[in-house]
């Protein structure tokens, strides 16, 4: 099967190192990178070669996505994972949080540095950006191409048999 298409395919947790000021250019040379090993072109590949690639480069924007988000939350912001618990809307303060999380020294080191001060909360998961326009178009392999009628409809029916190709099994 794997004749045409010689992809490797990630294993999850197997991520690009990316960074923020080189990242369209690393998110480009991960998907050259894969078309590079292509042996063929997309329409030459079978219908299960073209359904191991796309599922190898789905693999790898996962993997892509991943990392972008890494990268942006930990790119000099000061951050730790919290839970969001209780709030109140409502009152001359506004609204009111409550936030929890582990007791460690990271954690104690960023919530205490910025106790009083104005921070932003970003609502960021990388499973917010696993979607897709629409699934990869994978194309049905193609069959005898030496038995039937051209599906074009062109022709004269009185030379269709002079201009098709001779079945193999024909010249023995």
């Amino acid at each position: 099967m794997n004749e045409h298409a010689d992809i490797h395919h990630d294993m999850e947790g197997d991520e690009p190192e990316l960074k923020l000021d080189t990242l369209m250019g690393d998110i480009r040379d991960a998907m050259l990178s894969r078309i590079r090993h292509m042996k063929t072109s997309w329409a030459l590949c079978t219908e299960a070669e073209q359904a191991e690639i796309a599922n190898g480069l789905q693999l790898a924007a996962k993997a892509l996505v991943r990392g972008v988000v890494r990268e942006l939350t930990a790119h000099e912001f000061p951050h730790t994972v919290v839970e969001l618990g209780e709030i109140k809307i409502g009152g001359s303060k506004g609204i009111e949080g409550k936030i929890s999380c582990q007791n460690i020294e990271f954690n104690r080191n960023v919530l205490g540095d910025h106790v009083g001060q104005m921070v932003q909360i970003v609502m960021v998961d990388s499973d917010t950006f696993m979607g897709e326009r629409a699934s990869p178009d994978i194309q049905p392999d193609q069959g005898d191409m030496f038995s039937g009628a051209p599906e074009d409809g062109e022709g004269d029916d009185e030379d269709d048999e002079t201009r098709q190709l001779p079945k193999p099994e024909d010249f023995d």
